[in-house]
């Protein structure tokens, strides 16, 4: 994807150059070894974002889909990233082929 206004930097997340409204999209795929509650958030300046913060009892080796869009504001410099917790520690496995996707999208200044 064409990268303009943002910045892969720090190492797994996307920082905002510009100040303005972003579409956000997120998407990934995972199971867990054993069963127990995960939490996917996507995460701005490390403060998980509520409108994108998803809970699910996962089984043992069940797939799970977490995806979503939703528009922010942001200022320049912020970080956009994607985190995982669970309430048990616990091995994750991502899906196969396309596992993990965040994308933002600038929609105006």
């Amino acid at each position: 994807m064409p990268l303009k206004n943002v910045a892969y930097s720090p190492a797994n997340s996307i920082t905002a150059s510009t100040a303005g409204v972003y579409e956000v999209n997120y998407y990934t795929n995972v199971s867990a070894a054993i069963g127990t509650t995960v939490t996917m958030a996507v995460r701005r300046n490390g403060t998980a974002i509520p409108q994108a913060t998803v809970s699910r009892v996962l089984s043992v080796g069940v797939g799970s889909v977490y995806s979503g869009s939703f528009i922010i504001t942001l200022n320049a410099g912020d970080v956009i990233d994607m985190a995982l917790s669970a309430l048990l520690a616990v091995g994750i496995t991502l899906g196969g082929g396309v596992n993990t996707t965040l994308t933002i999208k600038q929609i105006s200044v």
